[in-house]
């Protein structure tokens, strides 16, 4: 499937301006139709206590909503870029948000640290992934788009992670390679079968990928490290994930690969759930 709708995601802060290159660079690689999203969520009674305040005041609010929608709009001028702003509660915003997902072939995030606030960035994300059925990808600061021929696939033999494959090469150049990233992979006959990650290199090596089964063992690094170190050493170009295998809430009491890896990596994140 050619990427020919894209929604980025960026919030009323100042923080954003090289992944807005970086949004306008990979649309413009891919001859897609650009829209930005503005999220701003509306200063109100239970706003401080839920997501922190940076706009106390509300004409201040107002302000920097004006002032980046123009900032938007005076970036991309001269592209077919459309801007739109959601201001909401919070709770409504984020449906608003999933919504407007649903209009798009993939989401654009920038990394964590580019956003004014990143709950906001964060909850969105999973809002996206939980009711848009859209994937959502995480460039990195100064990504330098190229056509995705090298990709790695974290397999846990997972629904997520059959969706995630199915977005993922959608998306793959014809006869990419994939590596197939196995972290800490058992035998079983309700997931990986006899041999931890073979079943779907066989199944991708038949659509035409180029499949390599790559076993990890969690040491030292976190579960999320050893993944991206895993893509990283063996070249791919893509991170490939099916999110929230686990449950949001044991995510935020434990911790897990999504919670850790939306902040952003070094390399692009697809998610899919």
């Amino acid at each position: 499937m050619a990427i020919k709708d894209l929604l980025a995601v960026v919030d009323t802060g100042d923080k954003d301006e090289q992944f807005i290159k970086d949004a306008l660079s990979f649309a413009e690689f891919h001859e897609a139709r650009l829209t930005f999203l503005v999220l701003s969520v509306i200063p109100s009674g239970d706003y401080a206590v839920m997501w922190g305040a940076p706009y106390v005041i509300l004409q201040d609010f107002v302000e920097a909503v004006e002032t980046k929608e123009k900032r938007l709009v005076e970036r991309t001028r001269l592209s077919n870029i459309e801007v739109r702003t959601i201001s909401d509660q919070p709770g409504v915003m984020l449906t608003k948000a999933a919504v407007q997902a649903r209009y798009a072939d993939m989401v654009l995030f920038g990394p964590a640290d580019t956003y004014e606030y990143p709950p906001v960035r964060r909850d969105t994300i999973e809002s996206i992934l939980f009711a848009s059925g859209r994937p959502v990808l995480v460039l990195p600061n100064g990504y330098q788009p190229r056509t995705f021929d090298h990709i790695a696939l974290g397999w846990n033999a997972s629904r997520e992670a059959t969706h995630a494959l199915r977005d993922a090469t959608g998306i793959a150049a014809s006869g990419a390679k994939v590596e197939v990233l196995v972290l800490d992979g058992r035998p079983s006959t309700k997931g990986h079968g006899s041999d931890p990650g073979a079943d779907i290199a066989r199944h991708l090596s038949r659509h035409g990928f180029a499949t390599n089964v790559v076993t990890l063992n969690a040491l030292e690094k976190t579960d999320a490290e050893t993944l991206v170190q895993g893509a990283r050493q063996h070249s791919a170009n893509l991170l490939v994930l099916g999110a929230y295998g686990h449950s949001r809430l044991r995510e935020m009491v434990l911790g897990g690969v999504t919670r850790e890896l939306i902040a952003g990596a070094p390399l692009p994140l697809l998610f899919s759930h």
